[in-house]
């Protein structure tokens, strides 16, 4: 139980993070449907960083299984709005671009809520040592 919570999570941090993309990004074409379609996706690239907690996993192994399934996800995404064009050769430079720069920016944010909350636990550690 508490795994699927977590996976649930995760789910809900994938979506918060699409949503933040589809403001930043200015993606506000697309129907209902398509919207739904994406927020889904978007959930599924969540509970994919429970793959930086498998411990028998090298972390550069995550990060590469991680990356390779998130651009599989977004070039489904772009199969079911028919957006085919995108995988022709001018396009496509333009996309893996346009892909590995989100995706830097949301590790990024990623890494700053990380570091965010290991300082406050360090915090909370230290003032309890001192009690």
């Amino acid at each position: 139980m508490k795994i699927f919570k977590r996976l649930c999570i995760e789910f809900f941090y994938g979506m918060l993070f699409g949503s933040m993309i589809w403001v930043l990004t200015g993606l506000f074409s697309g129907d209902i449907n398509y919207r739904i379609i994406y927020l889904i996706i978007c959930g599924l690239i969540g509970p994919l960083s429970e793959l930086f907690n498998i411990d028998d996993l090298k972390p550069i192994y995550a990060f590469i299984i991680h990356f390779i399934v998130s651009f599989a996800l977004i070039s489904i995404l772009n199969i079911i709005s028919e957006n085919f064009e995108i995988f022709e050769m001018p396009y496509l430079l333009n996309y893996l671009f346009n892909f590995i720069i989100i995706y830097v920016i949301c590790w990024i944010i990623s890494f700053a809520i990380f570091r965010k909350k290991t300082s406050e636990i360090n915090d909370a550690i230290k003032k309890r040592n001192e009690k």
